[in-house]
């Protein structure tokens, strides 16, 4: 066997050992992954029971107010507790129930709101806080994670049971933690009730009805399908053919800015333009606001002209200062240290780098009085060594990024 062959068949014997190693020390199970809920169910908790009413031949109708009523004998599942933000909402509210004969369900936080707590016939039992914590708990300490929140409700015997099959439901969801009783001198016609008391009960209110769902989470996207939740929550809806049912789940309206463009939308518009032309003139500009005009060197007429008229202004010795005053800033930007020298050596520095005379440059920088017909020959001398240095230190300072330009003298 050659050697090649060889290889071959020890990787594929370690190959086939390591398969056999995790087909023994590995288990495979399915598992069932929950998967987050995608399009409308993941904006409505109550899309899933809404579903499954209109698969029975329901009306679903959802609503973001009450502006309107439902018509009678409709079901209505009022889950807002803003429901009231408008006046004689209240009082619409029971009229529609006792006068058309509409069906009222709505979760226990609401048995005790202020518009409803006058007339409905279900009420809170008070109970003491203290005597609660001490009751022990009656779930099995043992019970199965998913089955932890599950309990039995059934039917009263007294009434006709929705289902004929069965007045025992399985119910799978967290208990509410107030608990709930009949007015007095009023009777259920329908009810779930437990170990705990009633969980959900429909009591007659004039021509119509008003159920209370204690557990009002039987009725969310996780709840509804477990156990026997589905065929608790059709029977406190009444759901059958024909019906209508209309969901309220939270007053809302249409938000602010939507209406104020349909409404007034030039008068926006005009506000925006305003704003963004106010915000163009304050911003920080990027560049000057006019273009900036070219530089033009002086002609001679144009220089003989200003000098004359800077000369009768200020006078000769005014004008002589100005001179030496640019010399000086044109020798400070050229010349080496040229502010810590001397008179002397000033002269003698330019002199060096100019070429004209040291003698004349100090007769033409020394301050004071001077005779009129010196002045002119002084400031020609002035004028003749800045030019020089100008000249000279841009011939030197030409295209070069390997011989940098240096000084004209030191």
């Amino acid at each position: 066997m050659s050697r090649d062959n060889l290889i071959r068949l020890l990787v594929a014997v370690l190959v086939a050992a390591g398969v056999a190693w995790l087909a023994t020390a590995t288990e495979w199970a399915e598992v069932d992954v929950t998967r987050p809920p995608r399009g409308e169910a993941a904006k409505n908790r109550l899309y899933a029971v809404q579903s499954l009413l209109r698969t029975l031949g329901v009306t679903v109708v959802k609503r973001q107010n009450l502006e309107a009523m439902p018509p009678p004998q409709a079901r209505l599942v009022l889950q807002s507790r803003h429901w009231d933000l408008f006046p004689e909402r209240g009082k619409r509210m029971r009229q529609w129930v006792e006068q058309q004969g509409g069906h009222l369900i709505i979760p226990g936080s609401l048995v005790d709101h202020s518009e409803l707590a006058d007339w409905l016939p279900v009420q809170v039992i008070e109970e003491d806080t203290k005597k609660r914590e001490e009751e022990p708990d009656a779930r099995p300490a043992r019970k199965p994670a998913p089955d932890r929140d599950c309990r039995p409700l059934a039917e009263p015997e007294d009434v006709a049971p929705v289902y004929p099959e069965s007045r025992s439901y399985r119910i799978c969801v967290p208990k509410y933690w107030e608990r709930y009783k009949l007015a007095p001198g009023r009777a259920a016609q329908w009810s779930l009730a437990g170990p705990a008391g009633m969980e959900m009960m429909r009591v007659a209110a004039g021509r119509g009805s008003v159920t209370v769902i204690a557990p009002w989470s039987v009725l969310d996207n996780t709840n509804v399908l477990r156990a026997d939740n589905s065929l608790a929550a059709v029977a406190a809806l009444q759901a059958g053919p024909g019906a209508q049912v209309w969901f309220v789940a939270e007053e809302a309206r249409e938000p602010f800015f939507s209406w104020l463009w349909q409404e007034a939308w030039p008068a926006v518009v005009l506000a925006l333009l305003a704003l963004a032309l106010f915000l163009w003139r304050g911003a920080v500009r990027f560049g000057p606001t006019a273009a900036i005009a070219p530089s033009h060197r002086r002609s001679m007429t144009e220089q003989v002209g200003g000098t004359a008229h800077f000369l009768q202004r200020h006078g000769a010795a005014a004008l002589h200062a100005a001179q030496v005053r640019a010399l000086h800033e044109t020798a400070g930007r050229h010349v080496r240290h040229y502010a810590q020298l001397d008179a002397f050596k000033r002269a003698q520095a330019l002199a060096d780098a100019t070429g004209v005379e040291r003698q004349a440059i100090a007769r033409a920088l020394r301050p004071g009085a001077r005779k009129a017909a010196d002045l002119p020959a002084h400031l020609d001398i002035l004028e003749t060594v800045r030019r020089r240095l100008g000249a000279a230190a841009a011939s030197t300072s030409k295209p070069s990024s390997e011989h940098p330009s240096s000084d004209l003298s030191s």
